[in-house]
């Protein structure tokens, strides 16, 4: 069967890939972009940075040395998921939407997408719990489109799925009119498994090494897509300038700052133990061993005259100094080392240890904290960390700015890039459509966040509290408040349901009590109007447990609701209203 679909040359480079153990014969961007993988790993999933912690330190001892190995703790880790908690924002739902067609086609792929996706529930939660992580770890990675069961019977619809493939495992991409990828996915020594793409189908392969060193191609499942293109995108980030065609992560600011932590920590851990166990030095005699009672100790070696030989002396083992330790490895001192010649005692002891300075180490301590605290602001995100300290108002403007200008780039590359994408094969796979415009008239229409929550509730009070003092208009007044309850109570979402729904529904939101009765005075508004704005509390809990659905009806469906009840209110209290109450004060009376 491979012969009929793959040709010699492709067998051959498989050949190559499978003998290739260092390396050297896959993809010309393979080796720097899984070494950015790499580098990226430590901070994104802490995974032991030996390259960077073996770099020499300077008269660095070797214990020293093997101990920082071996005692590494992934301290970026913890920063890092700071700044993908903060990343994170541009997949709240209230800062974009998708919204399909009532057509029957579009209505079938918001089903599978957004309710019924495998795992994941929605291809949204996908990217968001999965895939931003990636994302930031490895640019260089790709999504490929693929149906999720290759055994499909005829009247069976294709269930598309996204499946991400690292840069470790794109082993080989060809170009030109063979353009493919080829991906691994397990195995080695004698069998490995790939998938292979290219613009016409999705192969599942088996590949073997022969007696005679040939390589037998087994495929274990096909699909046609017949796309005419390759359904695979790269994960993407900012371009690199170091290697043409490749991406360097969003988060690749933060690296230097990042490592260096990683370099300082490990500095800082082994000063520690330096300073829990210093180095110890003793007064040492000359070694006085004898051998055989005519060959003594020379520098830590026994010679013999007559043969010519030597060796170590077996007392000092070599050192040419005797020292004395008790079987518990406790030094044993004579009295007489602490008494002088006359008989007096003496401060001078045979042992001590050397006093480690403690300067250097705390303020490595503290550059390793503050290289913590630069790779956030590298990001843009330290103004995130620290609110206010040592920042003007327009400092604190220009952080905010920079901030929502990077999670633009990453709201840009999830939602005009990957989800578009994504919902462009679906479409293809589950309805087999391949005009543009019967592709277009099933797509959803997605509108990205352009902006983001990123205020404390602190703040963002406080900007209520100015703009109320400032008498902006209860418009503004209302979408404030709408920001403030969504930070506050959004991992309550029931209660934010009903405080939202009282924002919306109350026709005088934001408006004054002033307000209020100049408009009742001048009669643009009704009582009725009025009776909303004061019990908008009680009137939208009473709807939601008398009128079924409520939640889900229109706003012109609610709203009729809520006028009922307050023409209840008006009949039963007969609300009149004393206009010369709403009377301007101190006017004089005309003369006549």
């Amino acid at each position: 069967m491979e012969e009929e679909y793959f040709d010699e040359a492709f067998l051959k480079r498989l050949k190559q890939l499978i003998s290739d153990d260092k390396n050297e014969e896959k993809h010309p961007y393979y080796k720097a972009a899984t070494e950015h993988y790499e580098e990226m790993s430590w901070h994104v999933y802490g995974t032991k940075p030996e390259r960077l912690l073996e770099r020499v330190r300077p008269r660095e001892d070797e214990a020293i040395k093997q101990y920082r190995l071996d005692s590494y703790e992934p301290i970026t880790k913890s920063v890092c998921k700071k700044a993908l908690s903060i990343a994170h924002k541009i997949f709240n739902s209230k800062l974009y939407s998708i919204r399909f067609d009532e057509n029957e086609k579009s209505q079938l792929l918001k089903k599978y997408s957004l309710e019924d996706y495998p795992r994941f529930n929605s291809v949204v939660n996908y990217l968001a719990n999965f895939s931003l992580k990636k994302n930031i770890a490895d640019p260089n990675g790709v999504f490929l489109v693929q149906p999720n069961d290759y055994m499909i019977r005829e009247s069976q619809r294709v269930e598309p799925i996204v499946t991400c493939y690292g840069s470790k495992d794109i082993w080989d991409i060809g170009k030109g009119e063979n353009e493919y990828f080829l991906f691994f996915d397990e195995g080695g020594d004698k069998q490995w498994y790939f998938t292979h793409v290219d613009k016409l189908s999705i192969n599942k392969l088996l590949v073997t090494k022969g007696r005679q060193g040939e390589v037998l191609v087994e495929i274990l499942a096909t699909y046609n897509h017949a796309f005419g293109e390759i359904p695979v995108w790269y994960l993407g980030g900012e371009y690199s300038d170091k290697n043409y065609g490749l991406y360097e992560s969003f988060f690749s600011p933060a690296i230097p700052f990042w490592n260096e932590a990683i370099n300082d920590h490990s500095d800082v851990t082994g000063a520690y133990r330096m300073h829990i166990w210093p180095q110890k030095w003793e007064v040492a005699d000359e070694c006085d061993y004898v051998e055989d009672n005519k060959y003594p100790c020379s520098g830590g070696w026994i010679y013999h005259a007559e043969s010519g030989e030597k060796h170590k002396c077996p007392s000092c083992k070599g050192a040419g100094r005797k020292t004395i330790k008790s079987p518990y490895e406790s030094y044993l001192v004579n009295r007489d080392k602490f008494t002088g010649t006359d008989g007096t005692a003496t401060v001078d002891v045979p042992f001590g240890y050397v006093a480690v300075p403690v300067d250097a180490t705390k303020m490595l301590e503290d550059k390793a904290n503050r290289n913590l605290e630069m790779g956030l602001n590298a990001l843009a995100m330290d103004v995130v960390n620290k609110i206010g300290e040592n920042q003007s108002g327009i400092s604190k403007e220009i952080d905010r700015t920079e901030l929502h200008d990077f999670l633009q780039k990453l709201a840009d590359q999830f939602f005009d890039v990957h989800l578009t994408n994504i919902y462009y094969y679906f479409t293809k796979y589950m309805f087999g459509v391949t005009d543009p415009k019967n592709i277009e008239s099933i797509q959803p229409e997605i509108s990205k966040p352009t902006q983001f929550n990123v205020y404390s509730f602190t703040e963002l009070t406080g900007q209520f509290a100015a703009a109320k003092d400032a008498g902006l208009s209860a418009s503004y007044l209302s979408v404030k408040q709408a920001e403030i309850q969504g930070k506050e109570f959004q991992t309550h979402p029931h209660l934010l349901t009903v405080l939202d729904m009282e924002l919306v529904l109350d026709p005088l939101s934001g408006a004054s009590r002033d307000d209020v009765a100049l408009m009742l005075q001048n009669g643009t508004v009704t009582k009725e109007t009025v009776i909303i704005h004061d019990n908008i509390k009680i009137f939208v809990r009473r709807a939601l447990e008398e009128t079924k659905n409520f939640e889900n009806l229109t706003l012109t469906e609610k709203m009729a609701v809520l006028e009922g009840y307050a023409a209840e209110v008006l009949e039963k209290t007969k609300v009149q209203i004393d206009m010369s109450a709403f009377a301007p004060q101190n006017q004089q009376e005309p003369v006549i």
